[in-house]
């Protein structure tokens, strides 16, 4: 049995049940005040979230998995997420700060097209006095110049901020257990007024400005939360208010061979496609996928490989190998051919945005 809290103790000196309620109603409005953790983190243990923040957020992110779990296992009451293909690099650039990070989203996939404005560079520091890893985003200057900045190491030193005095909001970040956690943070009170994690202003427009945003990042997993609204309504962000999930990619170099040849192709584990063509000659497309399926013992979730082979698509493939994540490499055999992936060295430069 529970113990007892003090104000279960203290109900039981009161006489009559109504002032029972009216104590516990009274301090559960004081618990409410007051609710959610408290940090108290030192200068170690920011520089070691520092530290965390520069060595997981760089590399590239797909949410390929989420949308395949939603296409294949269930759809959310309000569609399926957006298919987010994100790039993070740390970067040298001195002239905006000594920690500095670059990143894009492109749609779809990684040959997909730029989202638009979706360039930005994060100014990171360490914030002492609020006990925060502090990060200030803004989009570059002239960001036509600079798409697949991550690939241009010489162009680093030219990039510049569009306007640091535009940023309204702080992206704060702090360890909560394995993970840490970046919210979206008015820098004073009148722009908490919304709750801690919140920021709030005056637009250029003279209209009332909200946001409600939450990354949650570890070495392998990036859960995007991010609400926009612009007098009372929103723009930015889902009405059922979940995160995109990204996992991070990892590069595969796979053997492909069928009716045309054989060849190599430059693959990755989340969501890559290629096609092939049968001995009969029918084109199908193969897929290489690295997510969380449905447990083979019908309990819960399990991560594994899944190089597929079927019709473009098509829910359910023709073919199909399985492999744990940690597998030296998977092979899947079709009629007149097979495709062998194994890890591979380097992602290499990101495709030239088609648009």
């Amino acid at each position: 049995m529970a113990p007892e809290g003090p104000e279960l103790s203290m109900c039981k000196s009161v006489s009559l049940l109504t002032s029972c309620v009216f104590l516990i109603g009274s301090l559960a409005a004081v618990s409410a005040a007051v609710a959610g953790p408290a940090y108290d983190h030192d200068r170690k243990e920011l520089e070691a979230i520092l530290d965390d923040l520069l060595a997981w957020l760089p590399g590239e992110w797909s949410s390929a998995p989420q949308i395949h779990y939603e296409r294949t296992v269930r759809m959310p009451a309000e569609g399926e997420h957006e298919a987010w293909y994100r790039t993070f690099a740390r970067i040298d650039a001195p002239q905006i700060g000594p920690y500095v990070l670059y990143g894009q989203i492109n749609l779809g996939g990684r040959d997909g097209p730029l989202y638009p404005r979706s360039q930005l560079l994060y100014k990171v520091e360490i914030d002492e006095k609020r006990g925060v890893v502090l990060v200030k985003g803004q989009g570059p200057a002239d960001p036509e110049k600079y798409v697949n900045l991550q690939d241009h190491p010489e162009l680093w030193k030219q990039v510049k901020m569009r306007d640091e005095s535009l940023i309204k909001c702080d992206f704060i970040w702090r360890r909560d257990g394995e993970q840490i956690v970046g919210v979206l943070d008015g820098p004073t009170e009148e722009r908490r007024k919304g709750g801690a994690g919140t920021c709030s202003y005056l637009s250029a427009t003279g209209q009332d400005f909200f946001s409600d945003a939450e990354w949650t990042l570890t070495p392998q997993t990036l859960w995007l939360y991010d609400i926009n609204l612009l007098a009372g309504q929103q723009f930015i962000g889902r009405k059922d208010r979940t995160h995109i999930k990204l996992n991070r990619v990892r590069s595969f170099t796979c053997d492909v061979r069928d009716k045309n040849g054989s060849r190599a192709a430059a693959a990755h584990d989340r969501g890559f496609s290629g096609s092939i063509l049968t001995a009969s000659g029918t084109s199908l497309e193969w897929t290489l996928l690295r997510a969380r399926y449905p447990a083979q013992d019908g309990f819960g979730l399990d991560e594994e490989m899944r190089l597929s082979v079927g019709a473009p698509e098509a829910k359910q493939p023709l073919h199909v190998s399985r492999a744990a994540v940690s597998a030296p490499g998977i092979t899947v055999e079709f009629e007149g051919g097979s495709i062998r992936c194994i890890p591979g060295e380097s992602l290499g430069p990101m495709p030239v945005d088609p648009g």
